[in-house]
């Protein structure tokens, strides 16, 4: 990975260490550590950026900076510009440290080939561009990816959340419906044991009294025979 993107993008994020930090040499800094901006200048403008909570790893660092190198092959413009400054920079870090005298190896190189400041800015610019309709396309993509990924699902959350307080306030129902029902099968019990006292004591109470009736019947005709 080359250290462009990472300077570039030290400000802002912090990286996650992986295998390939802990093989570099000891002037190299491992990727845990923040890549400040080599250009003091910038340096007051991005501290009132916020650091992201979360870290990036050296193998998303590198895909990205080989989507942004691939989206400058694609628009490379013809002759020397920015993409080859930029390329040649690259290259050149590991053996001129001094980035001022680094910028002036490049451009008097390029400038051999035509290149001007004037266009070397002004492609620049151009470069800038690319980038910004490129990130315009990746959030609509990423747009489009959340309504099919996210926001379906974030349906089915919702629906599934409600058929869950459906239920419960059902099963809150069922459970009030059920103690009812138990209290109210209490209170017959009771009064099927009440009436049925109350029947076996009018059963018994009318075989006493018809049992006695019958025997008066019995008696008086007893009686009759024998008084007339």
């Amino acid at each position: 990975m080359s250290n462009f993107l990472k300077k570039a993008m030290g400000l802002f994020v912090e990286f996650e260490p992986d295998e390939k930090s802990h093989t570099g040499s000891a002037d190299q800094p491992s990727l845990s550590e923040k890549f400040p901006l080599s250009n003091s200048a910038a340096k007051p403008a991005a501290a009132a950026v916020p650091a992201p909570s979360s870290a990036i790893s050296a193998a998303d660092l590198d895909k990205f900076e080989q989507h942004f190198s691939q989206l400058f092959e694609k628009s490379n413009l013809p002759g020397p510009d920015y993409f080859e400054f930029w390329k040649m920079m690259d290259a050149l870090e590991a053996h001129v440290k001094d980035e001022t005298a680094r910028v002036a190896a490049v451009f008097a190189t390029l400038s051999i080939q035509g290149l001007t400041k004037a266009k070397l800015i002004e492609t620049a610019a151009q470069y800038k561009q690319i980038i910004e309709q490129d990130r315009a396309e990746f959030e609509k993509a990423a747009s489009q990816k959340t309504a099919a990924e996210v926001d379906g699902r974030q349906q089915q959350l919702q629906d599934l959340e409600k058929k869950i307080a459906d239920n419960a306030a059902l099963i809150q129902q069922l459970t009030k419906e059920i103690s009812e029902a138990q209290a109210m099968a209490e209170q017959l019990k009771t009064q099927m044991a009440e009436q049925e006292q109350k029947i076996v004591s009018n059963r018994q109470g009318y075989q006493l009294a018809c049992e006695a009736m019958i025997r008066k019947i019995n008696t008086d005709i007893q009686k009759i025979e024998t008084s007339l």
